[in-house]
């Protein structure tokens, strides 16, 4: 039976880890399925101030691959909208829940791997949380700084 990978973050660091699992073992002997909470997975994050900045056209130029191009050519179940609630190690399951819709199920695990990113910390400068001052992590934030915050 096939091992089972949950991965925690769909970027560049869960998605990196995920590809290489998936070289390690034959094709069929490991399960891959990597949980993102935003729409994207595989983004050059270097590269939204380009785009924020019109130096960058296009934002589905800064992705390098989709969930789908993930599930057809690296067998791995990507999924965006998806956020993990709870680890219980206990018994080797996260708790998911499905953004759009709001329902949660567990998912059980053989191996884990956390790729979350941080949180950039806030200086506390005076006008910190004033109008006009925002913090750009995800491509979707960037988005939301265009004049039709669309989406690639």
């Amino acid at each position: 039976m096939a091992q089972r990978l949950i991965v925690i973050g769909g970027d560049a660091a869960g998605m990196s880890a995920a590809s290489a699992a998936h070289r390690q073992l034959p094709r069929g002997q490991l399960e891959i399925v990597a949980f993102e909470r935003g729409h994207y997975t595989s983004y050059s994050a270097c590269g939204i101030p380009y785009f924020i900045g019109k130096d960058v056209a296009e934002a589905s130029e800064l992705i390098a691959r989709t969930p789908q191009q993930f599930r057809d050519h690296h067998d791995i179940d990507a999924r965006t909208g998806h956020e993990v609630q709870e680890i219980d190690l206990h018994r080797r399951a996260v708790l998911v829940r499905e953004l759009p819709t709001g329902r949660e199920r567990w998912e059980g695990f053989d191996q884990l791997m956390i790729a979350t990113g941080a949180t950039p910390a806030r200086p506390p400068l005076p006008g910190i949380q004033a109008q006009g001052i925002y913090g750009v992590q995800t491509l979707d934030d960037g988005l939301r700084l265009t004049p039709f915050g669309g989406r690639p």
